[in-house]
């Protein structure tokens, strides 16, 4: 009588899980089998019912493919959100990318200067890039804009000085219930709230500056806007009262942005060197927002200040690894030559694409749809309206164009979104009352996705 269950060992070696074990590694498929034998054990199978070597593969690889959906991969981002955070925000250039891992997937001259042959920093080609993009004294980065907050606010910190006046209209949730206040404490400091949620006036940080006061921080409301009766003291405003009292101004942006939005046809966006040039001390934002590239934190201003955070030991644990530090450069250089801005930055490459060209490339893709849609499915081209996303520039639309899949029913629709989903390369949409909406304007490779959507015809 064979071997009841067969072992998994024994299993392991046979044939039938050679290309799993290559395709996946020998210890995730031998969790995975153990798995699928308590499943075949609780059955009470009959001796003549016992699986074969064969019906323990495929139901091991059914199990890995089902472990693999929504974890990593590429992905196709036709939600319409341009920065969206559950899919990786910004999109970095793939012929920048594979070169940046092919030159750092060995050793590099991270920590070495090659002239000198001693120790050298990790960080001071990006350094050197940010203060000429800026016109910034010095800089930091860090691996995210909540690290650069929470490594500023710790090294303003002193004893004597541990109280960060913030207006209670800045008081921002940043996502996943991760708050400023609970940031500041972190950071060991003490919220002081000034004015109202609505308004705050220069003159309301007055009484709140005294001997404990370490710095004020004032936080660009990146991730949603208030309107009607509202208002909120400025850079300029409130660095004369921070410079007479002797107290660094301090200035999360968290958007990073380093050039005019006006020229993709979006509203004015506070950058990066406006903030500087008016008046703060340091300033800090994220790498892959409206900057367009890998997750980082970056902290720029005075020289001394910036020093102070370099020197804290918190910045050792927030800071960024080779590929990292490669990639945020390469954006960096991009930035430093206008004229192959868009073509090196993918995030403005889709801004920078015209609804003529975005209706062509939906057009493409609804025939290549058309033919594989369901009786009671039809597709159109339809105009849409586009977001930025990841907390940058709420509330502004983006015009673009869709792609509306209708189906016969809400549950018929809700299906043909998750088959998307599960496609070799997922297709991300967004379903809008009766009707599945899919935004070209994220989508650069229209023969990869086409090609990608004939997996459906197999489905």
């Amino acid at each position: 009588m064979p071997e009841w269950p067969p072992s998994v060992d024994r299993l392991l070696s046979s044939n039938a899980f050679a290309p799993l074990i290559e395709d996946c590694g020998r210890m995730v498929v031998r969790d995975a089998l153990r798995e699928v034998q308590a499943r075949y054990r609780q059955l009470r199978l009959g001796q003549e019912a016992h699986p074969g070597e064969l019906d323990y593969a495929a139901q091991v690889e059914e199990l890995l493919k089902e472990d693999s959906l929504g974890h990593g991969g590429p992905v196709f981002n036709m939600t319409g959100v341009l920065l969206h955070s559950n899919l990786g925000r910004a999109t970095l250039d793939a012929e920048i990318a594979s070169r940046v891992a092919r030159e750092a997937s060995g050793h590099v001259l991270l920590e070495l200067d090659a002239r000198t042959g001693k120790r050298g920093d990790r960080e001071t080609s990006v350094h050197a890039s940010l203060r000429a993009l800026t016109g910034a004294e010095a800089a930091a980065v860090v691996n995210n804009n909540a690290a650069a907050v929470m490594l500023t606010l710790a090294t303003l910190r002193t004893r004597a000085r541990n109280e960060v006046i913030v207006s209670r209209g800045e008081l921002v949730e940043i996502g996943g219930s991760f708050r400023l206040p609970e940031i500041m404490r972190s950071a060991g400091v003490r919220l002081v709230e000034v004015g109202t949620t609505n308004v705050t006036r220069p003159d309301d940080y007055t009484p709140a500056m005294n001997e404990k006061t370490a710095a004020i921080l004032k936080v660009h409301t990146s991730n949603y806007s208030i309107q009607g009766y509202t208002g909120t003291a400025t850079i300029q405003e409130l660095a004369p009262f921070a410079q007479a009292a002797g107290i660094p101004l301090c200035v999360d942006l968290g958007s990073g942005c380093l050039v005019d939005m006006t020229q993709y046809g979006l509203r004015a966006e506070p950058r990066v060197t406006d903030a500087l040039s008016q008046g703060a001390k340091l300033v800090t934002f994220s790498g892959d927002k409206l900057l367009g590239s890998v997750q980082a934190g970056i902290i720029l201003g005075d020289q001394e200040l910036i020093a102070r955070i370099n020197r804290h030991p918190m910045k050792r644990a927030m800071r960024l690894d080779k590929l990292r530090l490669a990639l945020l450069q390469e954006t960096l250089k991009a930035y430093q030559d206008p004229d192959s801005l868009a073509a090196r930055v993918p995030l403005l490459r889709q801004l920078g694409r015209s609804i003529p060209e975005l209706t062509q490339f939906a057009t493409s893709v609804a025939q290549s749809l058309a033919p594989m849609l369901g009786k009671g499915f039809s597709c159109q081209v339809v105009p849409h309206a586009a977001e930025m996303g990841s907390g940058s520039m709420p509330g502004v639309e983006i015009p673009s164009i869709a792609v509306q899949v209708k189906g016969p029913s809400q549950a018929a629709l809700k299906r043909f979104d998750l088959e998307l989903r599960i496609l070799p390369t997922p297709v991300i949409g967004r379903i809008h009352e009766a009707s599945l909406l899919l935004d070209v304007r994220a989508v650069e490779d229209l023969h990869a996705l086409v090609q990608n959507l004939q997996s459906l015809r197999a489905s």
